[in-house]
């Protein structure tokens, strides 16, 4: 029988799913290169798009096999043994690995064509497949065929291709490699939104039968779209065709950052509302900070947790235009800048304007107010957004420096990784000497700035504390979150609080759908912890946006009841795309509309301002 192979790469592991929850929502199909002859590489350019299988159609002249759609195309010198026979002897004798099918279609007269090809394949015996041998290359015969009855006229490395409502025998049987039909024999869907449910049914019957019956399906004529594509490989079917070699080639190999399939949901906090949207004094101010969370990006999260998501729980919205001030799109660091400052600024550059000037923070405006002051981020400290609420560097890149500019800051919590830019010699001391000069209390490890009551905390933890979610991070964010907000619940004066999601950034440039999701998701737990606090404190607004959006992410299937998403990158950078602004509690209504990232800062400023506590 025919083995089923549900892979387009020969290469390990392409296919493997992540820790936990990472799953495709269908096995990859072998990719099929439809009238490969039509490419203007014909062969290696599917080849080296890892394609499991290549079409050529032939006519036999004169005692040779030329390839052509109509015979009055044939050209001279484009024989299937130049075009096919020769390269793919070539390239399986270095690959050793690699498995492929080629489909002959014999477009007429099957009986002088098949003699000639056998007498052609002899260089390739010792690659081939017979009913009784492993190969790696597998001959499929189609088009003009013979009989089931004649199969065994011809050597057992000739498989068929075939129908499969015709009768065969079981030997007969044996000699199918693939059973196709016509698509459009089940449905006229233009591949394009949902494929109909009947046109479904009867093509999943189909699907199921063949599959019960130990073979391969592949429908031709089917629509050569994504959707299509996607729609093909949730039914099963074992092989896709295409006239678009390097789009379906690209939408295959990135599969498995695509996919994304939650194990189990969380349950969404249910805010009571009581203090949203009112007009009464704002003590404590909560900035969430999704690095590059767009709104496709909350959407995926929202669907691989079966519908519910904090981040959807708040009703004030707005959106947030977050050019830079030298470029259409915006860097984390002059996006960060812009909401921490009211500025924009370059991008790479960190709390200062375009001409280098140190730029005032919220974080030391809400210092001043005698409001206590945090900062927690699952990347290193000295990385863009954290650093613009307390470093002046005109190059994010200087994490030293960066470093060193805290020792002017009067922020009282940190927590986040990137030790080695305080724990570097200068000027015979280091960073984190001199922090614990200031009266800092440093741990390097959670548990230890968990258990800590120092008045001034940083945690400067190791890198692999800050790991992805899918590597393990575990509930670092939640726990340095409700750290800072019950240490200082009862602070007189309230406190200031910005937290990042720094790697849901990290997914989009990867382009890694799962990476995106589950920073996401772990991001939104802290977005629910929000949310109970203020309902149970009263006076406490929380902000929950993004510096830009990065990846350009498009949804393109997925499904709510299971929690699973796909999806695909227009890029691996930024783009300029405006980001959504939620926001809970008193005066969350000011954060409505549409405005540059800059108001962030502003409308917070106005707030501290308004409620600033009498200095004594």
């Amino acid at each position: 029988m025919f083995q089923k192979l549900y892979i387009l790469l020969m290469a390990a592991g392409l296919a493997g799913t992540a820790a936990n929850a990472q799953t495709q929502t269908a096995p990859t199909p072998i990719a099929h290169s439809h009238n490969d002859y039509h490419n203007n590489i014909p062969f290696y350019r599917a080849y080296h798009k890892e394609f499991g299988s290549i079409e050529a159609d032939i006519f036999p002249v004169k005692g040779d096999l030329y390839v052509a759609h109509d015979k009055d195309k044939i050209t001279k010198g484009n024989t299937l043994s130049k075009l096919y026979l020769e390269p793919v002897l070539a390239e399986l004798q270095k690959d050793q690995n690699r498995q492929l099918n080629l489909l002959i279609d014999i477009k007429e007269n099957h009986q002088a064509a098949l003699p000639i090809l056998v007498k052609q394949l002899k260089p390739l015996r010792h690659l081939l497949r017979t009913t009784t041998k492993q190969g790696q290359l597998t001959i499929i015969i189609s088009g003009n065929r013979p009989q089931p009855a004649d199969y065994q006229r011809y050597p057992d490395f000739i498989f068929f291709d075939d129908h499969f409502r015709v009768q065969h025998t079981h030997e007969q049987w044996q000699r199918v490699a693939l059973v196709s039909t016509s698509f459009t024999t089940y449905s006229t869907w233009n591949g394009k939104g949902v494929l109909p449910k009947k046109d479904f049914a009867r093509i999943q019957g189909l699907i199921d039968s063949v599959h019960a019956a130990g073979k391969l399906v592949r429908f031709w004529a089917a629509p050569d779209t994504k959707t299509s594509w996607l729609a093909l490989m949730d039914m099963g079917v074992d092989v896709v065709g295409t006239d678009r070699v390097e789009e379906l080639g690209t939408f295959l190999h990135t599969q498995a950052k695509s996919n994304y399939q939650a194990a189990a949901p969380y349950a969404a906090y249910k805010p009571t509302y009581k203090s949203d949207g009112t007009t009464g004094k704002v003590k404590n101010i909560i900035l969430l900070i999704g690095d590059g969370m767009g709104l496709t990006q909350a959407y995926a999260a929202y669907t691989a947790n079966r519908g519910q998501l904090n981040l959807f729980q708040m009703r004030n919205l707005g959106l947030s235009v977050t050019t830079a001030a030298d470029a259409y799109g915006t860097d984390s660091a002059a996006g960060g800048t812009a909401m921490a400052t009211g500025q924009k600024t370059a991008n790479r550059a960190v709390g200062v304007d375009t001409t280098g000037r140190p730029l005032k923070s919220l974080a030391i405006h809400a210092a001043e107010s005698k409001k206590k002051t945090a900062i927690v981020a699952a990347c290193d400290l000295t990385d863009a957004t954290p650093a613009s609420f307390y470093a002046h560097q005109a190059e994010r890149s200087s994490g030293g420096a960066i470093a060193q500019d805290l020792l002017s800051s009067p922020i009282d919590m940190l927590v986040g990784s990137g030790r080695h830019h305080f724990e570097a010699a200068s000027n015979g001391t280091t960073v984190k000497a001199q922090l614990q000069q200031k009266g800092y209390t440093v741990t390097h490890d959670m548990p230890a700035f968990l258990a800590s009551d120092a008045p001034k905390l940083i945690a400067l933890v190791d890198d692999s504390v800050t790991r992805s979610v899918l590597k393990g991070r575990g509930n670092f964010l939640s726990a340095a979150f409700n750290k800072v907000t019950q240490r200082y619940a009862d602070d007189a004066y309230g406190f200031f609080l910005m937290l990042e999601g720094s790697q849901i950034d990290w997914g989009g440039h990867g382009n890694n759908l799962p990476q995106v999701i589950t920073e996401n998701m772990d991001f939104d737990l802290v977005v629910g912890e929000a949310l109970r606090f203020a309902d149970a404190d009263g006076e406490t607004l929380v902000i929950v946006t993004a510096d830009h959006e990065t990846g350009g992410l498009s949804l393109l299937n997925g499904d709510i009841a299971t929690g699973s998403v796909t999806g695909e990158f227009s890029t691996d950078d930024h783009t300029g795309i405006p980001v959504p602004v939620y926001a809970y509690g008193p005066h969350a209504q000011n954060f409505r509309g549409i405005y540059q990232n800059t108001e962030i800062f502003h409308k917070l400023l106005e707030l501290l301002n308004r409620y600033k506590e009498k200095l004594p």
